[in-house]
């Protein structure tokens, strides 16, 4: 069989094959573009979500914990017979209910019990003192739950009985140095928050919010929301893994977690399916309010497979045509010079001296497009990578400025907080101590109030230096907060700690770069305390025992260092 026939059977073949199998393996394409489309711009799409969802609170948690900070609060917690200073207290309550988005907020006080409250309505107005709590008050259980696991911050969906509201609450401890006297904050209405935030989604796109137990904190369900679930016991509890048909789901989501909490900003996504319906997840852990935010993506409701019925006809009658221009596009720049040089070759057999003349092929328009084309990827190519090494840099500098106090230079408290986890990994790992001192300006609040905050400013910046000077290049320091700094020595030789910590005692004391109004120098001290690390040690202890090395340095008259 000549060649002509064997392509026109093959081009035959071929069509027919692929007409048949075109309509079976479209679908089941088109689904898998649609996965690795939704994959590919999932974490985008989360990280939106985020950024959205976050907006109406993070602003409220601010405003909490500036109400917190508050010196009047705290005066009064410590005197609350004090008529002068309730007084005081209840005009810096009202200042900050009209400042909250709820105009409302809420003082209970650790030792007496008493609960302040006033509403947007001002309803309580002379009457702010709502009622005492009581531990033996199962109402009142959230109260001693949040004193008792010390987190500074708490966000909690429950239902206030006494005051017949059921809210998101805002719970920030009032602290006086390491003693807790009091909770403080504000509530955001529930029913508002959810048709604002949680509604206000995509169609196909649902997202709820869940504490690190899995406890359904926020979502467009209501029976699906866990109510004070501060004070129920786990098997009260109604949870995200209670949404999931299959074990093996919950189990992937339960490993999921940890890694997305210890690393903020990472989306991770997995397969759910969550009243016989298939999602694609994400989760990502939300540091600013300590919660997880799950957004759910339906894909056949984002882009139903109903959608390119069209396109898959489209598509088979394009095959066909393609192939039937292939066909004779070989015919054209194959098959006939193949046929003129067979006859060329008969030509020269029969005795012809003269060669015939055969189409030569040119570098045409083929040939200029595909050196353009290279061209072009390698232009295309440079720029990408200038690119990404822009957007690595400037990652990169983004990143410090999250972990960098702006003041100091040095790391700020997350920044320490994320060294100090993978230094205690480290001692766990390998068995290799470290230690931290623990230092705290002496009178801080007196050179501000005596000779101002620039003062102050240079005087920690100062001190930053200082220390700074002392360190080794791979140990670290920070400002741990106020006028309080962290450093981080990798050792286990306690004298060398010491040495430091008098050192820094020294040269704190020296300085002569710190300047009043009149140029004359304002003298620093510092106390300091110190602990080394062992294998056996709890991370919290750690901290706990540098700090209270620290309180006894101040007991002893300051500008002394201790060790634990």
């Amino acid at each position: 069989m000549n060649l002509r026939p064997r392509f026109l059977l093959l081009t035959t073949v071929l069509i027919a094959l692929i007409g048949a199998g075109l309509w079976l393996l479209s679908q089941q394409i088109t689904l898998s573009v649609m996965q690795e489309w939704a994959l590919r711009h999932f974490e985008t799409q989360v990280k939106l979500e985020k950024t959205r969802t976050l907006q109406p609170i993070i602003r409220e948690v601010t405003l909490a914990r500036q109400f917190a900070d508050s010196q009047v609060l705290r005066a009064w917690a410590r005197q609350p017979d004090n008529a002068q200073l309730k007084a005081q207290a209840l005009t810096e309550m009202e200042t900050f209910r009209h400042n909250f988005a709820d105009q409302s907020y809420f003082v209970a006080l650790r030792e007496s019990g008493d609960y302040y409250h006033n509403n947007a309505a001002n309803e309580f107005a002379g009457a702010e003192y709502r009622y005492t709590l009581r531990a033996d008050n199962p109402n009142d259980r959230w109260f001693y739950s949040i004193i008792e696991q010390n987190r500074d911050i708490h966000l909690n969906v429950n239902p206030d009985i006494p005051l017949g509201v059921t809210k998101l609450w805002i719970d920030v401890l009032l602290r006086d140095g390491d003693n807790i006297i009091g909770v403080v904050g504000t509530g955001l209405d529930l029913t508002t928050f959810i048709e604002q935030v949680v509604n206000q989604t995509e169609p196909g796109i649902s997202n709820l919010f869940f504490d690190h137990e899995g406890a359904i904190q926020v979502s467009r369900d209501p029976s699906q929301i866990n109510f004070a679930s501060i004070t129920k016991q786990a098997s009260e509890k109604k949870t995200v893994q209670q949404l999931l048909n299959h074990p093996a789901e919950r189990r992937q989501l339960e490993q999921l977690l940890p890694q997305v909490m210890h690393n903020p900003g990472q989306v991770g996504s997995l397969y759910l399916t969550i009243d016989q319906q298939r999602y694609l997840a994400g989760v990502i852990y939300l540091p600013e309010i300590d919660w997880y935010e799950m957004i759910l993506l339906d894909l056949n409701t984002l882009l139903p497979l109903s959608t390119f019925n069209n396109l898959f006809i489209a598509a088979a009658l394009s095959l066909i045509l393609a192939l039937l221009l292939f066909h004779l596009a070989l015919n054209r720049y194959i098959l006939r010079p193949l046929a003129l040089l067979e006859d060329a070759v008969q030509q020269l057999r029969s005795g012809q001296h003269t060669v015939p003349l055969l189409p030569r092929h040119r570098a045409g328009e083929v040939g200029r497009l595909l050196r353009h084309f290279q061209e072009m990827a390698a232009s295309t190519l440079l720029a990408r990578s200038e690119l990404e090494q822009k957007v690595r840099e400037r990652t990169e500098a983004l990143e410090r400025l999250t972990q960098t106090d702006t003041l100091t230079g040095l790391l700020n408290r997350r920044g320490m907080t994320r060294q100090l986890s993978l230094e205690y990994e480290r001692l766990q790992r390998e068995g290799e101590p470290f230690g931290l001192i623990w230092l705290d300006l002496d009178h801080f609040k007196s050179i501000n109030d005596h000779y101002g905050h620039a003062c102050g400013d240079q005087a920690l910046i100062t001190t930053a230096s200082i220390i700074t000077d002392q360190l080794r290049p791979y140990d670290h320091a920070a400002r741990w907060g106020g006028d309080e700094f962290l450093i981080l020595i990798r050792t286990d030789d306690q004298q060398l700690l010491d040495q430091l910590g008098e050192r820094l005692c020294q040269a704190i004391a020296a300085q002569q770069q710190v300047l009043d109004n009149q140029q004359r120098p304002i003298p620093l001290t510092l106390s300091a305390g110190s602990y080394l690390a062992r294998t056996h040690d709890r991370l919290e202890h750690i901290l706990s025992a540098a700090d209270k090395a620290l309180y006894q340095a101040k007991q002893n008259g300051r500008n002394h260092y201790c060790r634990a």
